[in-house]
């Protein structure tokens, strides 16, 4: 399982499960601080940090991302923050809903 935290509160949110270290995470650009990245990664995470920021409700970007954890991470389920806004329209196998 790979974590993927779009947003600060996100992150907190998940933040019990990312300290077990047991999976990798990664964040947007901006969602932790310089000094945080550097504790987490000296405890032991695995960490990536996209060099961009991810907004929420953008799926085009969060789909790019998504694409790029899974070259990292093949095979592996990815635990996503998102927040859909009222206008998302998901596609599920070729099907809008």
């Amino acid at each position: 399982m790979v974590v993927f935290a779009i947003t600060r509160d996100g992150y907190l949110e998940l933040e019990p499960i990312i300290k077990t270290l047991n999976y990798p995470v990664w964040v947007g650009a901006g969602v932790l601080s310089t000094n945080e990245l550097a504790e987490l990664r000296s405890s032991g995470l695995d960490l990536t940090e996209f060099s961009y920021s991810i907004e929420p409700t953008d799926m085009g970007t969060i789909q790019g991302a998504l694409e790029t954890i899974a070259t990292h991470h093949p095979e592996q389920r990815v635990w996503l923050e998102f927040q859909p806004s009222k206008s998302t329209t998901f596609i599920v196998i070729g099907k809008k809903i």
